[in-house]
């Protein structure tokens, strides 16, 4: 069932540090019943913007990026059916399909966590794609995009949630630090996806 996603941002003082730098968060409501706190510079990813980063057949639920357009951080939804119970199995599962995705996947963390109550499969790794087109670069390697990625899963009304953030690997010292943190403001209720809209 089709329905318009509202994403209304509550800005509050709240901060963080970063080598030093203030980080100022404000709480985003990514969907109806899922929200968090993200740095404030964060906006929604257009269409446009998703089609080109994301070569999914179904688009990101919600996506947000840096004001740079490197740093990604948000929501996906999928319509498999899986029960509460069913977390650490995610884990092991999704792990199984980064490795077919990536050329080499580089795992920092797999564990199951509980953040609000709540239970959530997290996957820390380096997923590299090597350029398929074998071009070789100056100094005789092939290019390749390496990125540091920090994704949450969890289930919700026997669906799966997906929480995602990504970066190029260059700034896995910095966003290393933080996202952890990010990731514990997560707060999921009921989905609403069915509910009547209102008049």
């Amino acid at each position: 069932m089709k329905f318009i996603i509202l994403f209304t941002i509550y800005f509050f003082n709240t901060s963080t540090q970063i080598f030093g730098q203030n980080i100022k968060l404000s709480k985003v409501q990514l969907t109806p019943g899922i929200s968090m706190s993200m740095p404030k510079d964060f906006a929604l990813m257009n269409d446009e913007m998703l089609a080109k980063k994301y070569f999914t057949p179904k688009k990101p639920t919600a996506m947000y990026t840096n004001s740079s357009g490197e740093i990604d951080l948000g929501v996906n939804i999928t319509n498999t059916y899986w029960q509460p119970q069913d977390v650490a199995i995610l884990k092991d599962l999704f792990k199984g399909s980064l490795r077919a995705n990536y050329t080499k996947v580089e795992f920092l963390k797999e564990e199951v966590v509980t953040i609000n109550k709540r239970k959530y499969a997290v996957l820390e790794f380096i997923g590299i794609v090597a350029d398929d087109d074998e071009k070789a670069n100056a100094l005789g390697r092939k290019n390749a995009i390496s990125k540091y990625n920090y994704m949450m899963y969890t289930v919700v009304e026997n669906k799966v949630i997906v929480i995602n953030f990504n970066c190029p690997r260059k700034y896995q010292q910095e966003w290393g630090m933080i996202v952890p943190q990010i990731m514990q403001t997560v707060k999921i209720k009921n989905l609403k996806l069915d509910e009547p809209k209102k008049p």
